[in-house]
């Protein structure tokens, strides 16, 4: 190894963090808050991927290059990163990534594509800090900035239709809720009450003039939106759903299918293993059943288990506690896995109403500056309607062992490149969440056979994405045919069967794969890890390998382990 070659690379990944530094989730995560919007238009998509793919180029002249193990890593998951950035530009007007995490959403208006950007943009303000008269003009340039990117996304809205790319007629309530919910939202959450405002210079003329850029130039721009999603619109939308209805629709999907995934797998073969995993799972819950005499009958045994006062709560703090006792279980098994736990705490939180209706459980919101506590943010609508038998299954994926663990040790890990401390890969993002749901059962925390029927149905949910997400957007299944293979199969209650299955095929396509397929391959790598080095095998240092590194991609991930753990 050559000092100049190091010098080259690290000369490169500082140049890659520049320009990855300005992706809104990497702005939040570094710093809490939100400086400025992207340029969703063509021409800034356009820009950003020219940009990347000069960036891939020099990349690509390292891999040849005998270099640290550590700045390997690096690249690679600085390559995974700009090959998501190279295709924004030609895939524009199929799918866009506004808030930079990698999701490619079909549509600006809906809960996982436009509705991240949105939420993000809406939580930035409520969490800035107002110390000094600068930060005033900032705070008005991000509501001036705020106005332009719903612009941006009504234009692209309109240029789609233009295009012959409308949203479905079953996705268009939904989408019309988030715009309309969101200009609610965003006309009471900007303004900044005189209780966060000390005696900085300028605040006197401050509320009034950010009043009138809520009114003369946010307000309107969801108006804007609003009128696009017109009954004209509605007319000309189509009935069916799916990416592959619509030009080049099809390829993008095989494509999106391995930037997910990782992985070089078909549409049709990730259906088929949907299809075979389904067949597992099922015979599993069927055994649980069978030991109370219900083996035949998946329904009564739900109602029976759902009418149990430890899986359900009629109210909002009633959801948490029971994610509370699924928290406080983890404790007492944590350091039989793990070395070391992230400093930052974990919770819950419920769901801004917005996003109610159009997100099934909730998303995980990572700590950040001005937010010291990783949360994930729950669906209390939803929850406080239906048994709570997976409620252990979906703290131990979004809190700790999953979500919570990874991306908060990740960041706190100072020692790591920006590029990997802020590194996101869908299929280890996921997987290893997924991962840990499996863990937890391992490690005991599924105590009942409630509890182990609970993680059972996430898993067939999860699993029947392989088939659905894959089924709408590549096999040419209709919607209905999804929801109903998913009634029989995911024991999921209806709202989430509705929404759900519009997720897959009228917002982001192909992200939902990556779970059960990113869990598979880490307990294949683990088994790799355990045939290798027999009794010097030890979990917890498996688990440190995996994490200590960042988000990789799974060839990559294989790669590394079998690196350090030789």
């Amino acid at each position: 190894m050559h000092d100049n070659a190091l010098g080259t690379a690290l000369r490169l990944l500082s140049d890659i963090w520049d320009g990855q530094r300005s992706a809104v989730f990497s702005q939040l995560q570094a710093d809490g808050t939100i400086a400025s919007l992207p340029d969703l238009s063509l021409d800034g998509a356009r820009r950003r991927s020219d940009s990347a793919r000069a960036l891939l180029e020099r990349t690509d002249a390292l891999v040849d290059v005998e270099l640290p193990h550590a700045v390997q890593l690096l690249l690679r998951q600085a390559r995974h990163r700009l090959g998501v950035v190279r295709r924004e530009a030609d895939w524009y007007w199929t799918g866009m990534d506004p808030s930079g995490m990698g999701f490619f959403g079909m549509f600006a208006p809906s809960p996982y594509c436009g509705g991240f950007i949105l939420n993000y943009v809406l939580q930035s303000a409520q969490a800035q800090r107002f110390e000094h008269g600068g930060d005033l003009d900032r705070y008005l340039a991000l509501a001036s900035d705020y106005a332009r990117a719903i612009d941006q996304m009504a234009e692209r809205t309109a240029g789609q239709a233009q295009r012959g790319m409308r949203i479905p007629k079953p996705q268009l309530q939904s989408s019309r809720a988030i715009v309309s919910g969101f200009r609610a939202r965003s006309a009471q959450t900007l303004v900044v009450d005189a209780s966060r405002l000390p005696a900085v210079p300028g605040r006197a003329g401050f509320q009034a003039e950010l009043q009138h850029r809520i009114e003369r130039q946010v307000l309107p721009a969801f108006e804007r939106w609003a009128a696009i999603l017109s009954p004209e619109y509605e007319a000309l939308a189509p009935e069916g759903v799916g990416l592959s209805q619509y030009e080049g629709g099809a390829a993008i999907y095989a494509e999106l299918v391995k930037l997910h995934t990782t992985t070089d797998l078909t549409p049709e073969q990730v259906h088929e293993r949907g299809l075979a995993r389904m067949a597992e799972v099922l015979a599993a819950m069927r055994q649980i059943r069978a030991e109370v005499g219900m083996a035949d009958d998946p329904a009564g045994y739900l109602a029976q288990a759902g009418a149990d006062p430890r899986f359900s709560a009629p109210t909002t703090e009633g959801v948490a506690a029971v994610f509370q006792r699924y928290i406080d279980r983890m404790e007492g098994a944590y350091d039989k896995a793990f070395h070391r736990r992230p400093q930052a705490a974990h919770g819950v939180a419920p769901l801004p109403e917005a996003l109610q209706g159009s997100m099934t459980f909730g998303y995980y919101d990572t700590p950040k500056p001005g937010q010291p506590v990783g949360r994930f943010m729950f669906n209390a609508a939803n929850l406080r309607q239906q048994p709570l038998l997976s409620i252990g299954s979906l703290t131990y994926h979004e809190l700790v062992p999953g979500h919570h663990l990874h991306i908060a040790t990740q960041s706190e890990n100072l020692a790591l490149h920006p590029v990997g401390r802020h590194s996101s890969v869908n299929a280890f993002n996921e997987g290893w969440a997924e991962y840990a749901a499996t863990l937890a059962g391992e490690l005991g925390m599924y105590e009942t056979a409630e509890e182990r029927y609970g993680r059972l149905i996430m898993d067939a949910f999860l699993t029947s994405r392989l088939v659905v997400d894959t089924g709408m957007n590549a096999l040419g299944w209709s919607l209905e045919r999804a929801r109903d293979y998913m009634r029989e199969f995911s024991s999921m209650a209806e709202a989430e069967v509705l929404t759900e299955s519009l997720r897959y095929s009228c917002d982001i396509p192909a992200q939902a794969l990556a779970y059960k397929l990113g869990d598979t391959e880490m307990l294949r790598l683990r088994q790799c890890m355990k045939d290798r080095l027999g009794d010097r095998f030890d979990l917890r240092d498996f688990h440190a390998a995996v994490l200590s590194a960042g988000a990789l991609p799974l060839p990559d991930l294989a790669w590394h382990l079998d690196q350090v753990m030789s």
